[in-house]
């Protein structure tokens, strides 16, 4: 069974300090290499663990520290017992019904005009 996983970077507790203003093409940079490199640390440990097999899909980084993957039960497990992730599961992926329907939802009959209804408007 695939469960879809979410993983964050573990944050050490205390006030992060403020950052200096910058433009928003530095935050967006700065996001964004914070975000590849969250990815990458996480396949690192994937691989080291020999639990690549165990995942069949991962996420692309965008701009928040955050990784998605549907992998098993024995890859969540070790993920969560690593400690620089936070890990959480939303549902098994086989519980999702599809997005687009399986099969025709149209009727072969025509739908009945609504003529008498429009009528009482003009």
């Amino acid at each position: 069974m695939w469960i879809e996983t979410i993983i964050m970077p573990r944050e050490e507790p205390g006030l992060r300090p403020a950052s200096p203003s910058r433009d928003r093409r530095a935050v967006l940079k700065a996001a964004g290499e914070e975000s590849q490199a969250l990815r990458d640390s996480v396949v690192g440990f994937l691989s080291t663990h020999h639990l690549l097999d165990a995942v069949r899909w991962i996420s692309e980084p965008g701009f928040f520290p955050l990784v998605t993957l549907h992998c098993t039960d024995r890859a969540l497990e070790k993920l969560r017992e690593a400690a620089e992730f936070v890990v959480g599961c939303a549902a098994p992926v086989d519980t999702y019904s599809p997005l687009v329907p399986t099969e025709s939802d149209l009727s072969s009959e025509p739908a009945p005009m609504a003529l008498p209804m429009m009528a009482r408007h003009f």
